[in-house]
């Protein structure tokens, strides 16, 4: 039997119930990290008391529950300051835009896109063409284009 060959056969792996032979390095490295993954998944989460110097040790982590009980405060839930100040103002740009444009015109935006119907029910409703209806729309996006690049 080769140097290898005895090298290998005494380190074994275990995969999906099967043992696998494998030389000492790969043993060791797989060993290592194991322990890593053990370090980060376990021993950081709990607390522990040390015997030599009599200290209690936290855990570095703590549980939502345990946080909960030291009435911490956590973040409510939902947009932040500058999620909410972005869309108050697209919401004024809008705003501004559409105080730009006529009745009519408001009003097939708000057919179009508000509430979202298709440009044959929007002729049907204006008593138009679809064609007519696309066209006003064209129309009306890139006056709305510009009067956004006018102003902002």
């Amino acid at each position: 039997m080769s140097k290898n060959c005895e090298e290998r056969a005494n380190y074994y792996l275990y995969i999906a119930g099967q043992a696998v032979p494998v030389n000492e390095q790969v043993y060791r490295a797989y060993q290592h990290y194991e322990r890593k993954e053990e370090y980060f998944s376990y021993d950081l989460k709990t607390e522990k008391f040390q015997k030599e110097t009599a200290t209690f040790l936290p855990s570095r982590e703590d549980s939502y529950e345990r946080l909960l009980d030291k009435d911490k405060q956590f973040a409510a839930p939902g947009k932040s300051v500058e999620q909410l100040v972005s869309e108050h103002l697209e919401a004024e740009q809008i705003r501004f835009c559409l105080a730009q444009l006529t009745e009519e015109e408001r009003k097939l935006i708000s057919l179009l896109f508000y509430q979202e119907r298709t440009e044959q029910e929007v002729g049907n409703i204006l008593n138009i063409s679809h064609q007519a209806v696309n066209k006003r729309k064209q129309a009306l996006l890139l006056k709305l284009r510009k009067i956004f690049e006018e102003f902002f």
